[in-house]
């Protein structure tokens, strides 16, 4: 009977301990561990990170923006910012030439040279308008030429506001007004005032210039003085630097065009 009683109690031990070794290669099982608790709503989801072929991508499409905004240094602020701003947006900035027609015609002069190497220089960003024409300034206005200019809607406006057309035929006063009536018109656009081309030895003329100079800086207009990068017009090297029609001068010479050229190039892109 005893020893009945323990061959029982030695089967029982053996039954507990079997069921005991199932119940924890269960719990302790890869697909246990693995799988999802009842109670679980969410995933956190993975973090994105750029691998270095997608930053060097990035850093590349970010260089041509960087180096347009360097070609603007020159540039008054405001007109800086706002070129940036048009690059943002993917907006394409305006740029309005006007003046007389030393600057040429719509294929040739230096109007039409600063025209391409500004489209080249900064492509679809910018959109550029010559506005040349034979009058005064009286008469710009009068036949409301600035109007012209106005549909546009320029952002930048480089105004020669036909001081030498003015010569002897309208006041420096009126002169002012013009282009005050003129800037009125062309709206928030920034404007750049330069001269004509100057003359071989002038009287009159080169005072008048330093006129319209003091008035420019006086209404907060940017002067561009290319005048300083022609020989000195009391010289005769100066001679061959515009085109006389007997004792007239009548236009800048291809080297004057050059030189007119050259510094505005230098302004709208800088190095």
């Amino acid at each position: 009977m005893k020893f009945f009683m323990m061959l029982i109690s030695v089967l029982a031990t053996i039954v507990v301990l079997l069921g005991g070794n199932l119940y924890w290669n269960h719990k302790t099982s890869v697909e246990h561990f693995n799988s999802t608790p009842a109670d679980a709503s969410t995933t956190a989801p993975a973090k994105t990170v750029s691998t270095p072929k997608e930053k060097e991508a990035k850093t590349n499409a970010a260089e041509p923006d960087a180096k347009l905004e360097d070609y603007t240094a020159n540039w008054p602020k405001k007109a800086r910012s706002e070129f940036k701003t048009a690059l943002k947006q993917n907006k394409t900035y305006k740029i309005a030439i006007v003046g007389s027609q030393a600057m040429g015609s719509s294929s040739n002069g230096w109007g039409a040279d600063l025209k391409k190497a500004l489209k080249d220089a900064y492509g679809s960003h910018i959109s550029v308008a010559l506005y040349p024409y034979n009058l005064n300034s009286d008469e710009f206005i009068r036949e409301e030429k600035h109007q012209e200019v106005a549909d546009f809607a320029p952002d930048m406006v480089l105004f020669e506001p036909f001081i030498l057309n003015d010569n002897g035929q309208v006041a420096m006063e009126n002169e002012f007004d013009d282009i005050k009536t003129a800037v009125n018109a062309w709206g928030k656009a920034v404007i750049l005032i330069q001269p004509s081309y100057p003359l071989y030895q002038a009287t009159n003329y080169p005072d008048q210039v330093e006129q319209l100079k003091t008035f420019s800086k006086m209404e907060g207009y940017d002067y561009l003085d290319h005048w300083k990068n022609w020989p000195d017009p009391d010289s005769d090297a100066f001679k061959s630097y515009v085109v006389f029609s007997g004792e007239e001068q009548t236009a800048p010479s291809a080297k004057g065009e050059q030189v007119w050229y050259e510094y505005l190039r230098d302004y709208f892109i800088a190095d």
